[in-house]
């Protein structure tokens, strides 16, 4: 299955959430957890569930006997009722987790970056530290970029091999439009988002506000901050007619992306509904038996007001691939694109 939580999107509000020594017990590690996300879980005004009756369903199958493994599975059940992709639950040694989103129990075959490579380009370049793919489309003055995820390296300061995008622009200029690919692109930091979409953007664009969760009710929240997206100076850019390719494990920063995208009068988005995670900037809470839980502390909305949460960004063209078409060597999203970009 795809794991999108390995990319714990815009590290930097994070904080352990420890009380004082609480008593080890299935039903005080239950209550913990429920309460916990019950006082800080910042997406209850869109998730749309009753908290207090979840708690009244899963809290009665526990007693003084549960099992790890019971307690384990009751768990799972109760944050997979909120379906959000920046929710995960870690057993002590980090070795089990269990994710609250729907979309990753599904398996990611309908992407293939080789069959992408083989079958439809030319003049292909890596950069990026390899998370950059870019060529052109054969016989076609169409240029190609795969973004393989918005996370920091390993190496240097962990963000400079976004600005390898500036090559690919620059490489790729003398095409009349470009593919950004972002299929299977499970997210990562709000820099590198930046970086990167910065080389396709015309002025300025405020794109999604956030609010931090501040107190305990469930809509206790500080002031809207706009989030925005800027071309950088002096840095290449590509605003010529553009295709954004997306499916439903382009999730995190890749949504923030292609947010950004609505926007510009000159790209299409194609493919299929972006994951639906949004919540950004993530809380680090730990029960007394050792197991530690992650969850969003900002509730995001378009300027318009409203939450894409658990829905995600909408293809302007529907187009799914499918298991068997990839097996076949058909990619039906990139050959869509392709074709809407063609004279």
């Amino acid at each position: 299955a795809f794991v999108l939580t390995v990319f714990f999107f815009f590290a930097g509000c994070e904080k352990i959430l420890l009380g004082p020594e609480e008593e080890n017990t299935p039903q005080n590690n239950f209550e913990i957890l429920w309460k916990t996300f019950d006082e800080n879980y910042a997406l209850f005004p869109v998730k749309k569930v009753n908290w207090d009756s979840l708690h009244a369903v899963y809290g009665s199958r526990i007693s003084s006997s549960t099992t790890d493994a019971q307690l384990w599975d009751i768990t799972a059940e109760l944050i997979s009722t909120l379906n959000d992709g920046h929710v995960t639950l870690f057993d002590k040694g980090y070795s089990r987790w269990a994710n609250s989103s729907e979309i990753n129990a599904r398996i990611a075959n309908d992407f293939s970056l080789s069959l992408v490579r083989n079958n439809f380009l030319a003049n292909v370049t890596v950069a990026g530290g390899g998370y950059i793919t870019y060529g052109k489309v054969r016989n076609k003055n169409i240029g190609y970029i795969y973004v393989a995820t918005f996370q920091g390296s390993n190496s240097g300061s962990g963000i400079d091999w976004a600005y390898d995008i500036d090559k690919a622009v620059t490489d790729l200029s003398g095409c009349d439009a470009l593919i950004i690919d972002l299929r299977n692109n499970g997210g990562g930091l709000k820099v590198t988002v930046g970086i990167i979409v910065s080389a396709f953007i015309d002025r300025e664009i405020t794109f999604f506000y956030q609010q931090e969760k501040t107190g305990p009710g469930h809509y206790d929240f500080g002031k809207r901050v706009p989030l925005t997206a800027a071309p950088r100076s002096g840095a290449p850019r590509f605003t010529k007619k553009m295709a954004l390719l997306t499916n439903r494990f382009s999730g995190s920063g890749s949504e923030h992306f292609a947010q950004v995208f609505q926007y510009l009068p000159y790209a299409t988005q194609i493919g299929d509904t972006t994951f639906g995670c949004f919540g950004d900037v993530l809380n680090v809470a730990q029960l007394p038996n050792g197991w530690t839980f992650r969850y969003p502390c900002r509730l995001t909305t378009t300027p318009e007001g409203t939450s894409p949460e658990g829905i995600g960004i909408i293809p302007d063209v529907l187009v799914e691939n499918t298991k068997e078409g990839i097996e076949a060597g058909r990619d039906y999203v990139l050959e869509n694109a392709i074709q809407y970009l063609s004279p």
